[in-house]
C-alpha cells in the first residue's frame, strides 16, 4: 500500500502538499508553519511530514508493511528511514515544534552526507546521547531555531 492510500482512509485537518495533520487538537496554520520552515533552511526538503500522535504513526508504518515501534512515547517526533516519513508527536509549543522539525529534517539531510550515512545503523548500537547523528541534528536545529527567531526578530 502507498501513502495516498493509507492517508486517504484518515481525517486529515489540514494539507500542504506532503505535510498532514491528523490531529485535530493541532492549532497552528500548517501553509505557515511550512513555509517559515522552508524560507529558514533556504530549501525545502521533499519528504511527507505528518503531524499526529505515535499510535497513529504506528499504524501508518503498519499499514504501509513495517514493524510498529515501542519506544515512540516519549519522543517529539521521528524521521521513520524505512518508509520515509517524518512524524511529529508534540505540537502546542511553536518554537518547540519549529525545532523538532529543524531536528527530523537533518536527519533526512543526513542521508545524503557521506561522513554520517555509515552512522545510522552504528548509532543504534550506543546510547541516544552519544549518537553521532543526533549530536548532529541537535546542533542544527539549534542553530536554525536560533535563525528562525532572529529571522522573525523574536526574543524568548
Amino acid at each position: 500500500m502507498n501513502l495516498n492510500n493509507v492517508m486517504a482512509k484518515r481525517t486529515v485537518y489540514q494539507q500542504e502538499d506532503q505535510w498532514y495533520v491528523l490531529d485535530e487538537e493541532f492549532s497552528w496554520d500548517l501553509s505557515i508553519l511550512k513555509q517559515e520552515v522552508v524560507v529558514c533552511m533556504e530549501k525545502e526538503i521533499p519528504i511527507p511530514v505528518i503531524f499526529c500522535d505515535t499510535c497513529e504513526a504506528n499504524k501508518i508504518v503498519a499499514e504501509l508493511g513495517e514493524e510498529e515501534a515501542e519506544y515512540l512515547q516519549f519522543a517529539s517526533g521521528m524521521y521513520w528511514r524505512e518508509v520515509g516519513i517524518v512524524f511529529i508527536f508534540r505540537f502546542h509549543e511553536y518554537l518547540a515544534l519549529i525545532e523538532t522539525i529543524f531536528h527530523e529534517l537533518r536527519h533526512v539531510m543526513q542521508e545524503d552526507i557521506p561522513e554520517l550515512q555509515s552512522h545510522f545503523e552504528w548509532d543504534k548500537k550506543i546510547p541516544y546521547e552519544q549518537r553521532i547523528t543526533e549530536k548532529d541534528a541537535f546542533h542544527y536545529a539549534k542553530t536554525y531555531l536560533d535563525k528562525y527567531i532572529q529571522q522573525n526578530h523574536l526574543s524568548i
